[in-house]
């Protein structure tokens, strides 16, 4: 009998199986016709809220031209970040941030929840939005990167480190997106069904790329401490609070034929 880790990503695997064949059933109905964007809109106006991610990539990348030099920010920092290493190697896990936080949706979608969907994106449009807003208020950064000089292409790990660091500025660092990000992919494990089956897989992921951060010195263990208060206030808003609206909101509409 297998163990619980190994059969939550035997059932993880069943579920990204499905879902393929999911999208690979939408993409013979757009090919042969059978598929309305307009129709899908109007029946499920859910989907709408992924408009928030160009939205966000221009706010985010405007914000990083605006404040991107240190001088006059407060510096995050904590005596504890001395004590932890650079590990370049945590660059791989961090990278991932980035389909880990797709996975939800697209499950969400291919899968009809639509309430888990709504709830998910409306955690990450507060959730990134109020980031953004705290750090253009109050511009803040973090200077707990190493110098790494001009590393060589064999050292592959140091190498994207260099990549990342030179695309993306120290500022704008409190609190950390990742670890608010990573929460919500958490808590979306908790909330719809068709992601229960791999929630540890999920859990261990997101804690994984959330240390990874500090690790990588992208950012300073404050950021993460103001990423879990704003990541749970959220859920107490919108797993709590707002709850019964986005059940409401996440259903399918009907398609009147005339």
């Amino acid at each position: 009998m297998p163990n619980k880790p190994t059969q939550d990503l035997l059932e993880l695997q069943e579920e990204l199986q499905a879902l393929q064949e999911e999208l690979r059933l939408r993409m013979t109905q757009i090919r042969t016709g059978k598929f309305s964007y307009r129709d899908y809109v109007r029946t499920h106006p859910y989907v709408l809220l992924f408009l928030y991610l160009p939205f966000y990539l221009i706010w985010f990348m405007a914000q990083e031209y605006w404040i991107s030099s240190v001088d006059g920010c407060f510096v995050s920092y904590l005596p504890i970040d001395d004590k932890i290493p650079f590990l370049a190697g945590f660059i791989y896990p961090y990278i991932t941030w980035y389909p880990l936080l797709l996975l939800p949706p697209f499950v969400f979608l291919a899968k009809g929840d639509g309430p888990a969907f709504t709830r998910y994106a409306l955690y990450i449009i507060f959730g990134f939005s109020i980031s953004l807003l705290i750090c253009a208020v109050f511009p803040n950064c973090q200077l707990l990167r190493p110098d790494l000089g001009q590393p060589e292409i064999t050292n592959f790990s140091r190498f994207i480190v260099a990549g990342v660091y030179g695309a993306d500025t120290p500022t704008n660092v409190l609190p950390s997106m990742h670890v608010v990000g990573c929460m919500g992919v958490i808590f979306a494990s908790f909330d719809g069904e068709d992601l229960r089956k791999g929630r540890w897989i999920l859990v261990f992921w997101g804690v994984l790329v959330s240390v990874s951060t500090v690790f990588v010195k992208q950012h300073s263990v404050l950021d993460l401490i103001a990423g879990l208060v704003l990541g749970v206030l959220l859920w107490i808003l919108i797993y709590g609070i707002l709850k019964k609206w986005t059940d409401r909101f996440g259903r399918d509409r009907r398609l009147d034929k005339k």
